[in-house]
């Protein structure tokens, strides 16, 4: 049943991730630079503070979303699953309360201080700590959704709703009708009401939870060693993507954050697939150990690992090849951000050809390697940043950032491999990865090159047609991903009879 309704899902996933990109890109490149343009500094500061929310608030999460999809089997098993839910619940609540909530609401000063942040951005503390646990909450809620293969909702609340919110508040700001301090505090609302949104969803299907937890001490025991293990691991992970943000914070200046989110912005794009399916791959996979069906759990990865390095390797290619279009229409304070685009966009892509490899180490009964994996990745990162991005180090600014996060995202990719390989004795990129990497690349290198004499947003979408036209074709020509063509062909098929 699930099998028949990953597509359809995805596909709305996909829709409702690439309306929230479009809106976030009017939005980033267009409305906040000019809500902001007095006060670059300001919109630097809500940028930090919300990178400050998502990195605390899965941490706080403590590995709910993998342990639901990992012990749901067993817990329907015994009609328990309410109980596991409640005993997810508890640790986000302890540890909110007493590492977040009471050092923000008792000494903001002190945490002030370990955030880095000065002057009158110090208000910023309170506001941070309601952003961390407004995000675990929509964690905990997204997931619950996912264990019931409803993730349309929750991806159009996290990415649609967000920004389309998000949008607004810059347009009030912008406008005159909201004032520069009420906005993070507006920022702040809006996650609240994406919250009440995922609640009100869990709701409507059949949300649970019984306070008491797990009765079964031995498997209270489990889950919560599970969640105490992931979360070592994952929060590694948030870290990561959050490190480039605040380092270019710390090491140089707020004003220079809205050039690097811009940047990054620009990049993320190519992440649009790996987010459609990630919500959909964990409890799809979770599934298939739980049955011990191996087959399905290698045809679920390798099929990710293709399908994703395609389409991710794609858009990239469309946003190589028209960087300079890009660049001509980006305001002058984000001119000359092409190696940065390039950079973390390179970064998503290996990390969508590695999404199906995370997900089964995470999910099997070698969780424990994901650790060393991921806080390896930390342990790289963050010397790098600091040798990288400062003058006083190689002096490469943002590009410094991003190089250091592609850096340590490679190794920790080839190392992943690795253990997937020695754990299962299979190699997941075949010479059909290679195939990807190559032919994504050349239209990239080639049209970048090309400057053609029309508009910039004209020879934007030339540029990018006729990379999606190469990069389809040879896809579809050469069977680079025969899972999706065989579904292609069966839809047209289906239609046509």
């Amino acid at each position: 049943m699930a099998r028949h309704r990953v597509p359809e899902q995805a596909l709305r996933n996909f829709l409702s991730i690439l309306l929230g990109f479009l809106l976030g890109g009017i939005n980033n490149l267009v409305v906040l630079p000019w809500a902001f343009s007095d006060n670059l500094g300001s919109w630097g500061l809500v940028r930090v503070a919300a990178a400050w929310g998502t990195l605390i608030g899965p941490i706080l999460a403590f590995g709910a979303p993998a342990a639901m999809n990992r012990f749901k089997g067993s817990t329907d098993q015994r009609q328990a699953f309410p109980e596991l839910m409640g005993t997810l619940l508890w640790p986000p609540i302890v540890l909110f309360l007493a590492f977040v909530a009471l050092p923000a609401g008792f000494f903001p000063s002190g945490v002030a201080n370990l955030l880095g942040l000065e002057g009158a951005n110090r208000a910023a503390v309170r506001p941070i700590a309601m952003l961390a646990g407004l995000q675990a909450a929509q964690v905990y809620f997204a997931s619950f959704l996912s264990t019931r293969l409803k993730t349309s909702f929750a991806t159009f609340a996290k990415e649609t709703l967000f920004k389309s919110g998000y949008l607004a508040l810059a347009l009030a700001l912008g406008l005159g009708w909201l004032g520069d301090p009420a906005f993070l505090p507006a920022f702040v609302a809006l996650n609240a009401l994406v919250l009440l949104a995922l609640f009100a969803q869990s709701l409507a299907n059949q949300f649970q939870i019984r306070w008491t937890g797990l009765r079964d001490r031995v498997l209270r025991r489990e889950v919560r060693t599970y969640g105490a293990t992931m979360i070592l691991g994952a929060s590694a992970l948030v870290i990561l993507s959050q490190i480039d943000i605040i380092m270019v914070g710390r090491l140089l200046d707020l004003d220079q954050v809205p050039a690097f989110t811009v940047a990054a912005f620009i990049a993320t794009v190519t992440q649009v697939p790996q987010r459609a399916f990630q919500r959909l791959l964990q409890p799809l996979i979770s599934q298939s150990l739980h049955r011990q069906d191996g087959t399905e759990t290698w045809r679920l990865v390798r099929l990710t690992h293709r399908s994703l390095l395609l389409s991710a390797g794609w858009i990239l290619t469309c946003i190589w090849a028209t960087t300079p279009e890009i660049d001509r229409l980006l305001p002058p304070e984000f001119h000359g951000l092409e190696w940065v685009i390039l950079t973390v966009g390179a970064v998503r892509v290996l990390q969508g050809g590695a999404l199906g490899s995370q997900v089964l180490l995470g999910q099997s009964d070698h969780y424990r390697h994901t650790i060393a994996l991921n806080w390896g990745m930390v342990a790289i990162a963050i010397p790098l940043n600091l040798w990288m991005i400062p003058e006083t180090g190689l002096g490469l600014g943002l590009w410094g950032a991003a190089l250091a996060t592609l850096t340590a995202v490679t190794t920790a990719v080839v190392a992943r491999q690795w253990v997937v390989w020695r754990v299962w004795g299979q190699w997941i990129p075949s010479w059909r990865s290679l195939l990807i990497l190559a032919l994504v690349s050349l239209p990239g290198w080639a049209l970048h090159q090309w400057e053609p004499h029309l508009h910039a947003a004209v020879a934007l979408l030339v540029k990018a047609g006729l990379a999606t036209m190469w990069v389809g074709g040879a896809a579809w020509s050469l069977n680079l991903v025969p899972e999706g063509k065989a579904l292609v062909v069966a839809r047209m098929r289906g239609r046509t009879s």
